[in-house]
């Protein structure tokens, strides 16, 4: 499934711990939060048929368990936006808690992400 878009606008996903949930949704997605030894810093979102594989990536970075992660939609202009890979993009410019959208448990995933 392809993202869908709308007026220059594009719906994609992001992974994240529960932990960093609050923070996320009020301050927005920072590229200061970046990960410091990360080659590309920025906000990296994904599309929702990359979900299963960006809950599994977050497990592993973090060390988190399944139930710990979760999946938020965001909302970001194209123009903000750099493909990485097929279904993975990230943004240079931190990403407004006002586009983000609804909150995905990460145990949704769970069964695709295990086979």
């Amino acid at each position: 499934m392809a993202a869908r878009t709308s007026s220059k606008k594009v719906t994609l996903r992001h992974a994240t711990i529960r932990q960093a949930l609050a923070s996320i949704q009020a301050q927005g997605l920072l590229v200061s939060k970046a990960d410091a030894t990360a080659k590309i810093k920025g906000c990296w979102l994904h599309t929702p048929a990359q979900s299963a594989w960006a809950v599994v990536h977050t497990i592993r970075k973090h060390g988190a368990a399944l139930e710990d992660v979760v999946v938020i939609e965001v909302i970001v202009p194209r123009k903000n936006l750099k493909r990485f890979r097929t279904g993975l993009w990230y943004s240079v410019q931190d990403v407004p808690a006002t586009a983000l959208g609804i909150v995905i448990d990460g145990a949704s995933f769970g069964a695709s992400a295990s086979e």
